[in-house]
């Protein structure tokens, strides 16, 4: 029973280590995509239970952006 255990020991850290010298690049920081509301288009109101098949943003949160400075 031992050796079963070195053996999942060792094979675990043999997997850790390869896993941690893995590089992975973070893709680029891009302008957010809010989308608009059309124009003229009516405000739709839901009320029960209903599909909606093209809905709209009415408000898209604070998409201003600070530098983080430490």
């Amino acid at each position: 029973m031992m050796w079963v255990m070195a053996i999942m020991m060792v094979a675990s850290l043999f997997i850790s280590y390869r896993a941690m010298n893995q590089t992975h690049t973070a893709p680029d920081a891009q302008e957010p995509k809010a989308p608009v509301i059309e124009e003229g288009k009516p405000l739709g109101v839901v009320f029960g239970r209903v599909k909606i098949s093209s809905g709209s943003v009415y408000w898209w949160g604070d998409l201003s952006n600070e530098e983080i400075r430490k």
